[in-house]
């Protein structure tokens, strides 16, 4: 697709995508190279092995009509790269009709005011989904949303790289940055080196894994990074959990265990903040008392005996995650938790960048801005500046609180090799 704006389409007002690939030759519908294609209103993709890639989709009434952004039901479509936002329901929805997708790379934010209910990313398998390397943020109720009320819908889902934070902003209290699970049991899931960060961290939820409806049947939870409030784990028949990092500033809760435990293997995560606070909670039953204890009488309570270790209790140094794009050579997303509040922070790209490349570092609240950074490469580090970017404001109303600022502390950029 060519550069420009794309509007007045002929599904009432949006946009209705029929077409079929294969999976030996899916059809891929792509901006052109330099360019920025926005289509407005909603894209609804209907047809098998489609892949939407570098796509902008924003609504610019929201207020009006109940839309899903992207609202993706056909078996095999992938949506790479694409920035979603001010979608008046949820920014991209992944039906169950959708088997075997993919949602990668994607930005999503400002997404869900209707009744405050709807997330950056909704989904729902009833085979195989991945959604991985996204960027989610600023959402009115949950970021990740995972969730099915009946059917065998929550199978085989993986989370992989995604960073989610400063869900419920505006919306519902209480959501979680990152759901999977429902009122009915979950199968198959994986949720493998995630990231979240809350600005205001006080009663909040960064993980709900599981929910607190079903017996749910499997789950590999590891290497996530979960910072700025709770981690809320429902109840499994088998668990493995290992390599996580939990803390929640100076206040409010770590870790919540729901159900028997005898099937969950909980080893090697690390805590941070004070393990006298009363900050962990389990509850065997429904009927359990959800008083809040410290760690030590929440091991004695689960009968975990070494899930983990308290390294400290803050968190101190620069934390950069470089994740390579795995579709265009030359992109990644950089996620930095700035907990030393230094002004510049040193980044290698040399996996990502061969020297003499052209390249611009995008920030990912202001993807369409002045970058932040560029220039050529010359194999050395990459110096960021710690910036403390103004979100963008939600469209189409004034209402609305400013979404609150990230930086110095938490950044997240978009490095582009350019021409």
């Amino acid at each position: 697709m060519r550069g420009g704006t794309y509007t007045n389409g002929t599904y009432y007002g949006g946009y209705w995508s029929n077409l079929t690939g294969t999976a030996a030759a899916p059809i891929v519908v792509r901006d052109s190279p330099g360019e920025r294609a926005t289509v407005t209103k909603f894209l609804i993709v209907r047809g098998a092995y489609t892949w939407f890639w570098g796509l902008e989709v924003v609504n610019p009434d929201p207020g009006g009509v109940r839309a899903l952004g992207v609202d993706t039901r056909g078996p095999g479509t992938k949506l790479i790269n694409v920035v979603v936002h001010d979608a008046s329901a949820s920014g991209i929805y992944v039906g169950l009709e959708a088997s075997n997708a993919e949602v990668y790379g994607s930005i999503s934010y400002n997404n869900g005011r209707t009744d405050n209910l709807d997330h950056g990313i909704y989904c729902q398998s009833q085979t195989s989904t991945l959604l991985k390397d996204n960027i989610v943020f600023d959402n009115w109720a949950y970021g990740i949303h995972c969730y099915a009320s009946a059917g065998e819908y929550l199978q085989n889902i993986t989370l992989e790289g995604n960073v989610a934070f400063n869900t419920d902003v505006w919306g519902m209290p209480g959501s979680a940055d990152i759901l999977v699970g429902g009122q009915v049991p979950a199968s198959g899931i994986t949720i493998d080196r995630n990231y979240t960060y809350r600005t205001n961290y006080s009663n909040t939820r960064v993980a709900d894994v599981g929910y607190d409806q079903a017996m749910n049947q499997d789950v590999v939870l590891t290497n996530n990074y979960f910072i700025g409030g709770w981690s809320h784990v429902g109840a499994w028949a088998t668990a493995t959990a290992t390599g996580n990092t939990l803390f929640n500033f100076n206040s409010g809760g770590m870790l919540w265990n729901i159900g028997n435990l005898s099937g969950q293997t909980w080893s090697g995560n690390t805590f941070f903040g004070d393990s006298t606070a009363t900050a962990w909670l389990y509850t065997a039953t429904t009927a359990a008392d959800n008083s809040a204890t410290t760690f030590s009488g929440w091991r004695t309570l689960t009968g975990l005996t070494d899930p983990g270790r308290y390294a400290g209790s803050v968190l101190t140094g620069v934390n950069v995650l470089v994740r390579p794009n795995q579709y265009e050579l030359g992109r990644a997303n950089i996620i930095v938790y700035n907990w030393a509040q230094q002004g510049t922070v040193s980044v290698d790209v040399s996996g990502i960048l061969n020297v003499g490349d052209h390249y611009v570092v995008q920030h990912a609240q202001d993807l369409y801005g002045a970058p932040i950074a560029g220039g050529t490469y010359d194999g050395g580090p990459l110096q960021l500046p710690a910036v403390s970017i103004t979100p963008p404001t939600p469209l189409g109303t004034s209402t609305v609180e400013p979404a609150p600022v990230t930086g110095p502390t938490f950044n997240v950029f978009v490095l582009m090799k350019t021409p």
